[in-house]
């Protein structure tokens, strides 16, 4: 099958008109007709319904949409990476991450210089649902507090530190850290147990035999921080401070408490050395970082 015949294809798909559709690709509507007719025939399916005045993709046609997306993206990235290596450039990458991660790892490794490499943009999403969406979406690569799940191929970037947060008025604000065994007399604010932070936080005060003194949760890291700022205690997220709030690394026995970092992208990745220039770029800016403050 031609690539396209299958942007053919996307177009009737997204019009759900031939005319349209022949307007937008300008081609005309009987030789437009013709090719998804013999596309139908290559394939064995008809992936459209046709009605009087109405053309919609059929069950087929709504499995297949997905597959020739994929297709002409790939098509399209390995042009563009070929035009780029043409011009003794790099690939240009897009990551899909948690917020957190765009903001206080990727923005500012890209703003340092990003070690070379060449990262275009950045997909927020739930660390949960990070691969998940790297499977359906234009993004190369993801990175997530979990490995990437088969077929995908995963890496260790790093660990990122999960820090408690206290409002400028409180006893430990002037203080870099503070134990874990400390932290635990204070009423904790928490992130529901679906975050990697909060079961880290978890199994560090088990392991330690320890009992809080109080804990509240909640799913988002901005009102959790918002919550200790109002004095309604310390709050342990991996996000930055906002609100005014000061940070302090938490120290347990085995060191900092922190985060596992992983990097996922296809095995079959056009630009796989891209992506492994930048896995190896962002491993050095997590240890460096994590030296940095502890």
């Amino acid at each position: 099958m031609e690539l396209r015949v299958l942007r053919y294809f996307l177009a009737v798909a997204e019009e759900e008109s031939v005319t349209a559709a022949a307007r937008r690709v300008r081609v005309a509507q009987p030789s437009l007709s013709r090719q998804l007719r013999g596309l139908e025939a290559d394939l064995g399916v008809d992936l459209f319904t046709r009605r009087p005045g109405s053309l919609t993709l059929s069950a087929a046609g709504q499995r297949f949409r997905p597959i020739a997306r994929d297709l002409v993206r790939r098509a399209e990235q390995a042009a563009e990476t070929m035009a780029a290596a043409g011009r003794g450039a790099s690939a240009a990458l897009t990551v899909v991450a948690a917020p957190s991660t765009v903001t206080y790892l990727l923005a500012p490794f890209m703003a340092g210089g990003g070690g070379g490499a060449d990262l275009r943009d950045a997909v927020q999403e739930e660390p949960s649902k990070v691969f998940e969406t790297l499977l359906r979406s234009d993004a190369d690569f993801g990175i997530s507090t979990i490995p990437a799940p088969a077929p995908l191929e995963s890496a260790f970037l790093g660990r990122t530190p999960v820090i408690a947060q206290v409002p400028p008025d409180h006893p430990w604000a002037g203080r870099s850290a503070v134990d874990l065994a400390d932290l635990v007399t204070e009423p904790l604010i928490l992130m529901t147990r679906s975050n990697v932070a909060r079961l880290v936080v978890d199994e560090a005060i088990s392991r330690a035999g320890l009992v809080p003194a109080g804990v509240s949760e909640t799913g988002s890291s901005a009102f959790a921080q918002a919550l200790s700022a109002a004095g309604r205690g310390v709050c342990l997220v991996t996000d930055h401070a906002r609100f005014g709030l000061t940070e302090l690394l938490v120290r347990t026995h085995e060191g900092a408490l922190t985060v596992p970092l992983y990097a996922g992208w296809d095995t079959g990745h056009y630009a796989r050395p891209a992506i492994l220039e930048m896995v190896e770029g962002l491993r050095e800016y997590c240890a460096h970082e994590l030296n940095r403050i502890s």
